[in-house]
């Protein structure tokens, strides 16, 4: 007799409930075990949804929190992110395939030195490869176009600071939590992947440019395609 196939338990990660709400009104609630923490479905495809808060500290721990008492196959990251570069338009949603940390760093005189570069951590030191933290689910999301993610601990909007930013990382998008769930997820050994919407440029804070809403709009419809392809997967 045939073993019945065993359905992925997801772990669904934002960092806030407005990033993930056109979702989960498409979905069916199911229960909640914390403001923080709750349940839907999708059709058969069933999550758990963590909203951890924004920035690395909150999503460091309220993650290592959830994947140390729960057994999950799949962690998906989402969430809006502003675009590092000239290729990516308003609107576009992403496949972050790997990350790397804009902080913490030694300031100098004229520069910032990354861990790295100050000689404090080594480039390949676990969970790094060469400075970065690969995601290794990626190919749920193999629809979107594949990019690199910095994750730093504020959003930057002063020229000076952007364009260290840009010279010091060859990201495509900037986030503040990114990092801190591959970091995570690698160490615990689950499989992880992050989809992220371009709400806004990195560049001298102007939010009259920003289109919030068609972000989270298009997040919406990706993030659908990605629970499809993981039912189509599990059944």
């Amino acid at each position: 007799m045939n073993k019945e196939k065993k359905k992925k338990k997801i772990l669904l990660v934002a960092a806030t409930a407005m990033e993930v709400k056109l979702l989960t009104d498409e979905c069916t609630f199911i229960g909640s075990g914390a403001d923080y923490f709750k349940t839907y479905a999708f059709g058969p495809t069933h999550f758990d949804l963590l909203i951890t808060g924004i920035g690395t500290t909150f999503t460091t721990f309220f993650l290592t929190q959830v994947l140390l008492s729960e057994p999950y196959s799949l962690v998906l990251n989402t969430g809006i992110a502003g675009s590092l570069s000239d290729s990516l338009r308003i609107g576009d949603v992403v496949n972050v395939v790997e990350e790397e940390f804009a902080d913490p760093g030694i300031e100098k005189e004229n520069e910032i030195l990354t861990l790295f570069d100050s000689g404090f951590m080594h480039p390949d030191e676990f969970p790094f490869e060469n400075r970065v933290i690969k995601a290794d689910a990626t190919h749920y999301a193999s629809m979107l176009s594949r990019v690199k993610g910095v994750t730093s601990g504020i959003g930057h909007g002063r020229e000076s600071s952007i364009f260290e930013l840009k010279n010091r990382f060859s990201a495509s998008v900037e986030s503040m939590e990114g990092a801190a769930v591959f970091y995570v997820c690698r160490w615990l050994g689950v499989p992880c992947l992050q989809i992220r919407a371009i709400s806004n440029r990195v560049e001298p804070c102007d939010k009259a440019s920003w289109d919030i809403p068609l972000a989270l709009e298009n997040l919406k419809s990706a993030l659908l395609k990605v629970l499809t392809r993981l039912h189509d997967e599990n059944s």
